[in-house]
């Protein structure tokens, strides 16, 4: 058993090798080149959450060196996921990069990225204005309760300081059109004024999925294409009909005439077979139908063979 002077020696050691790290700490500073890899690593995270790009895009920018698995989820994500850890220490040894991920919901084999997140340690100079840009989000000066992007600050405890910073929550401008919503977060460190908008020192971001119900897409869809005929309706009348999709990017994808078909008024109007550009494989997917016009050979065939006044089907 140690004796007392033992003790005093080992703590006295103790807070001089602590001295040390922490002077190390305090003096660390990011070079250019390191803040540049980050931002291209965060502008990859962001495809990887709006199902842009393939897990493993990431993977070749930073290798993953430590998974966990969370069976019953958390408040963060309330579904069982796994938080792949990547490499960090080109940065340091403090910093902590992960993803979270889920089983596919389909229950086909496989994950999907739900969240991002990146906790520096010590905080990355990197202005908020160059991430608004890269990442398209949609920023409006003012409180969430405002509909502005700065949070609200929590009340401090008793004998606590104020928080010196401020939480920023922002959405894309323009939202992926699956089934779930982007929300990207950022906190950043206060400089002298003490003031949200101007600091430049960031100390984590969170990109992440919202979950979306059947509910709240079919509203979301209806907003936006609610005026046209869509799959399982019938045909308002006939001529020739563009397919047109939720997911704008999707549309603009395939050439008008590989996506509009002639339609015979009564006719029920199907799915649209496309080709998923991450896996190549093709796919059934709910269409929105736009009139485009009279179909020109349609009343060429009519004049050849005429219907006679023939019933529409029922």
């Amino acid at each position: 058993m140690p004796t007392e002077a033992e003790k005093k020696a080992a703590y006295e050691a103790y807070k001089v090798e602590a001295a040390r790290a922490q002077a190390v700490y305090d003096n660390f500073r990011y070079t250019d080149a390191q803040r540049e890899q980050t931002i291209e690593f965060i502008a990859a995270a962001m495809k990887v959450i709006r199902g842009e790009a393939e897990f493993d895009s990431l993977t070749r920018l930073l290798p993953v060196v430590r998974t966990d698995d969370s069976k019953h989820g958390d408040w963060q994500l309330p579904y069982p996921n796994t938080s792949h850890a990547f490499d960090a220490r080109s940065l340091n040894v403090w910093t902590g990069i992960s993803v979270s991920t889920i089983p596919k919901r389909d229950g086909s084999p496989g994950f999907e990225p739900a969240l991002f997140q990146i906790d520096f340690a010590p905080s990355m100079n990197i202005p908020r204005e160059r991430l608004e840009q890269l990442l398209q989000l949609k920023v409006v000066h003012g409180w969430t309760a405002e509909g502005g992007n700065l949070r609200s600050e929590m009340a401090p405890l008793h004998n606590l300081p104020y928080f010196n910073g401020g939480s920023f929550v922002y959405s894309p401008l323009k939202q992926p059109q699956g089934d779930f919503d982007v929300e990207v977060h950022f906190t950043y460190l206060n400089g002298p004024d003490r003031d949200p908008w101007t600091a430049t020192r960031l100390s984590d971001i969170q990109i992440r999925r919202y979950y979306l119900t059947p509910e709240q897409i079919k509203k979301r869809n209806d907003q936006k294409l609610g005026h046209l005929p869509q799959t399982g309706e019938r045909v308002p009348k006939d001529g020739r009909y563009a397919a047109v999709f939720a997911d704008d990017a999707l549309t603009a994808s395939i050439p008008l005439d590989e996506r509009t078909c002639t339609y015979g008024e009564g006719q029920w109007l199907g799915m649209m077979n496309v080709r998923n550009s991450i896996t190549g494989q093709w796919q059934s997917v709910h269409a929105w139908w736009q009139w485009m016009g009279p179909d020109p050979m349609a009343a060429k065939l009519e004049k050849l063979f005429p219907s006679g006044g023939r019933r529409r089907p029922s």
